[in-house]
């Protein structure tokens, strides 16, 4: 019996509980499976994921540990973590065992080298969450008035660099298809004065059993700093009142 859990999650932008999971878990002879694609390079102290972050340990507190090298590492492919058990399983089991489909060995070695330069570079962590914590403060601000919380409301945890944002206020009670129109026209004129930002709402469509809100998502990383952020949340302020109205 499992209990699966994403680190950081994708759709939504929070960080479970995973503490408390655990307990859970104990308790009731369950085994964890954690993917942690997209908390893997942010949270924690030394970038380990939303387990490092909550002080947990690999393969004691949780079983199984799943991660895309596609996110922060910026490579292609996957890694599954586990006892030896877990492994063996996967070697034997796994797509590149069954059909001879392998990642490229280039692959893993630019995987290995962005997990080197994290180790070996911590300010990279300091950086990114910095300019998250900057992020968020800007949304909050003055330079936001009138847009957030209430026309857009921050739904993410304040430890995500995945920044999602839901209608509120009374384009909250449109139709669903309206809600989707607005953020993606908002998106558009984004992304037309330079800063690119997603609008969920159309491509979760069909794929999950539990759709989440239409929202916006902005992704912040290590690389930008506090102009390029202020720049950002000037022009979806911009976008958001064109599209809303005064």
């Amino acid at each position: 019996r499992f209990i699966v859990v994403e680190g950081l999650y994708k759709n939504r932008g929070t960080v479970p509980p995973l503490d408390e999971i655990v307990k859970v878990k104990a308790e009731y002879c369950y085994r964890l499976i954690v993917d942690e694609s997209f908390s893997f390079g942010t949270l924690g102290p030394n970038g380990k994921g939303a387990l490092d972050h909550f002080g947990l340990t690999p393969m004691v507190d949780a079983e199984i540990i799943t991660l895309s090298l596609e996110n922060s590492i910026g490579s292609i492919g996957g890694v599954c973590v586990g006892s030896e058990e877990v492994v063996d399983h996967q070697r034997l089991s796994g797509a590149g065992y069954c059909f001879s489909a392998s990642a490229p060995p280039f692959l893993a070695s630019a995987a290995i080298a962005s997990i080197q330069r994290i180790k070996n570079n911590p300010e990279l962590l300091e950086s990114v969450r910095r300019n998250r914590d900057i992020m968020y403060r800007t949304l909050r601000g003055p330079l936001m008035k009138g847009v957030v919380p209430s026309r857009l409301d921050i739904v993410s945890d304040d430890l995500s660099s995945m920044v999602f944002l839901e209608l509120s206020g009374r384009e909250a009670g449109e139709p669903v298809e309206e809600q989707i129109r607005m953020l993606d026209e908002i998106r558009d004129r984004c992304l037309r004065n330079g800063v690119a930002l997603v609008s969920t709402g159309g491509h979760v469509k069909g794929h999950l059993h539990d759709v989440p809100p239409p929202a916006l998502r902005l992704t912040v990383s290590a690389v930008h700093n506090e102009e390029e952020i202020r720049k950002a949340a000037q022009v979806l302020k911009d976008a958001a009142v064109h599209v809303f109205g005064k």
